[in-house]
């Protein structure tokens, strides 16, 4: 449990949050309005902004991180366990696809293979059409448990959000996305699908 989500806890049995509720104001309602008062001629539109997402990214890592106990996954596991998953039948990627996809560097996705290998929920196939190409393929264990996961994490989401309205979520969604958009964070090219013939298993899962 992070810092944040042990003191969300701690708020819940106190007044203090449902006081604020009843003001209309967050937490960053309250961490700016000094600032408002000291700075005003400060323009904090963008310092709320950024303060919103980084506290509600802090809020669903917290409670992404007590939804994959049961499993002994960590968020990066989860994430790409269901970056494959959502991939397709055969539910295979290359680990240079899920770099681009995933916020993990290219060290960070080979650790999570890593583990993904020694747990029996990826396996690795060498495209031989390509020689040097590696991909990554879930087995029917990693297929199941990315599936198992996806329903936890939703159901878990559902109760979070449970007072957020559906036309709430939508429209916090769009404009998200077009703050992401505006920073230049586009989806990335589609995967190179690759030749169903050029499929040779690899041995060993020690390493990615």
């Amino acid at each position: 449990m992070t810092m944040y989500g042990a003191r969300l806890r701690a708020m819940a049995g106190t007044g203090r949050k449902s006081a604020g509720r009843d003001r209309g104001r967050d937490l960053v309602d309250g961490m700016t309005t000094g600032w408002r008062r000291e700075m005003p001629e400060v323009d904090l539109a963008v310092v709320e902004l950024t303060r919103r997402a980084a506290r509600l990214g802090v809020i669903l890592q917290d409670r992404l991180a007590g939804c994959l106990e049961p499993w002994n996954l960590t968020q990066a596991d989860f994430n790409v366990l269901n970056v494959l998953r959502g991939s397709g039948s055969p539910y295979e990627l290359r680990p240079s696809d899920m770099h681009a996809r995933l916020m993990l560097t290219a060290g960070g996705v080979s650790n999570v293979l890593g583990r993904l290998l020694r747990a029996g929920l990826v396996e690795r196939r060498r495209d031989e059409s390509d020689g040097r190409g590696l991909w990554v393929r879930l087995t029917a264990s990693g297929i199941e448990t990315a599936e198992a996961t996806m329903r936890a994490w939703v159901a878990e989401q559902e109760l979070l959000y449970r007072d957020v309205t559906e036309a709430q979520a939508r429209s916090a969604s769009s404009a998200l996305r077009e703050v992401l958009l505006a920073l230049g964070d586009y989806e990335p090219p589609p995967p190179r699908p690759r030749c169903p013939l050029a499929d040779t298993p690899v041995d060993g899962a020690d390493s990615a």
